[in-house]
């Protein structure tokens, strides 16, 4: 799916949220949460209205708030619970205050943005700027675009500068030449919401002398065959945001790692509390805090 399409199918919505779109139906029938149109040959379609809705049930949802309650929120309630949640949500800095970053966004001015974004990157470093600033502020964004208050243009226009920034780091890293790095492969298998997440764990990974095989964009798992077969690596990371961990795809992932002999997989931004070292040679992590502290257990 493109994201600037304006009509969603119910596979988009389960992409995007994670919520199986079988639970969606059950949803749609039981509680009203979402009223889609219907093609002529009967198949479901949603619009942006319906698929922020959606993003906001499945938030607040996964922090906690059953769906029989969810259901009984009227628009302005949603909102409310899901705004209320969302400035506690993210960053443990309470010292940083993204309203005035936002407000250099808004107006889409990409010099006076980068302007206020810079200098957390020289007086910090990426690593640490991107955990109290960045990853916050791209929470924030996202938040807002659900519930109304930031257009999706001024969502992506964010994503997109703090991208550009996090790719400058990455191409100015200096590695020391070793005989033997350990490798990574990096797959995005679904949502380029978190993708500036997924680009700056590349950084990561690169700063800490892996080799890394990076395709940026959204592919099917099964390409990590195909990656294997011309460069083999150590570890797999899979970009896990909108995935749900059903048996089956657990499953394939496990029966992956022991066929090609990776040495772990590591899924990335779960939405659901998980025990990380629940599943033989699969790691979880749900934010980009955790995932450089299990990077740092690695090594």
């Amino acid at each position: 799916m493109e994201e600037g399409n304006s009509i969603f199918s119910i596979m988009d919505l389960e992409n995007f949220s994670g919520i199986k779109a079988h639970t969606i139906r059950i949803w749609e029938k039981r509680y009203h949460i979402l009223e889609p149109d219907r093609t002529d040959s009967n198949i479901r379609t949603y619009n942006e209205t319906e698929l922020k809705k959606i993003l906001n049930v499945s938030f607040l949802n996964r922090n906690g708030m059953k769906i029989s309650k969810i259901a009984k929120l009227d628009d302005d309630q949603l909102t409310s619970h899901v705004m209320a949640l969302g400035s506690t949500a993210g960053g443990n800095d309470q010292d940083f205050q993204p309203g005035k970053l936002l407000m250099s966004a808004i107006k889409f001015n990409e010099e006076l943005f980068r302007e206020k974004l810079v200098p957390f990157v020289k007086d910090l470093g990426l690593e640490v700027a991107y955990l109290k600033v960045f990853h916050p502020l791209l929470e924030k964004a996202r938040i807002l675009w659900q519930t109304g208050s930031l257009s999706r243009a001024q969502e992506q226009f964010i994503r997109n500068v703090i991208r550009h920034l996090i790719i400058i780091e990455d191409s100015q890293i200096r590695t020391v030449p070793v005989r033997t790095k350990p490798s990574v492969a990096m797959i995005n298998t679904s949502d380029l919401l978190s993708d500036n997440n997924f680009l700056f764990y590349k950084y990561i990974l690169k700063k800490r002398g892996y080799e890394v095989v990076y395709t940026g964009g959204i592919l099917p798992a099964s390409e990590v065959i195909e990656i294997y077969k011309i460069r083999p690596f150590d570890y797999l990371i899979v970009n896990s945001s909108s995935f749900n961990f059903a048996k089956k795809k657990v499953t394939y992932f496990s029966n992956l790692g022991k066929s090609l002999m990776i040495k772990k997989i590591i899924f990335t931004d779960s939405p659901e509390e998980s025990d990380r070292k629940s599943y033989d040679k699969m790691l979880i992590t749900r934010e980009p805090q955790g995932f450089l502290e299990l990077i740092d257990e690695l090594k």
